[in-house]
């Protein structure tokens, strides 16, 4: 099972506001920041993933990922891509767009905190 897989199959993320267009996805931003000139963890496109409370998470599975000497690349880290996720599950306020769900089941969260705010 591949590490990058397991955590674009749990963390799917959500089409945006803006016509439908997908925001890059877990996978398309890691694979941009290995591919970034100088440390990868650097790399502006993942920025957002190494704030809020799961960030440590983040480094701790995307370092061992980098660091993956296995055939199937990040094979290794599963326990560390799994202990992001249930993070990111845990605080959806900072990590929304990549957990997955049901668009209706969003619309109607959003609709519920309208009326609240009314």
């Amino acid at each position: 099972v591949n590490a990058i897989k397991l955590a674009e199959d749990m963390a799917q993320p959500e089409n945006s506001k803006d016509g439908g267009a997908q925001k890059p996805s877990l996978e398309e931003n890691m694979a941009e920041a290995e591919s970034y000139e100088g440390d990868p963890l650097e790399c502006p496109c993942i920025a957002h993933m190494k704030e809020g409370p799961c960030g440590d998470k983040f480094i701790v599975a995307y370092k061992c990922f980098l660091d993956s000497k296995e055939e199937e690349k990040g094979s290794d880290c599963l326990d560390s891509f799994r202990a992001m996720q249930q993070c990111f599950a845990e605080n959806p306020e900072h990590y929304k767009e990549f957990l997955g769900g049901d668009e209706e089941e969003d619309a109607d969260e959003e609709e519920k905190a309208k009326k609240q705010r009314e």
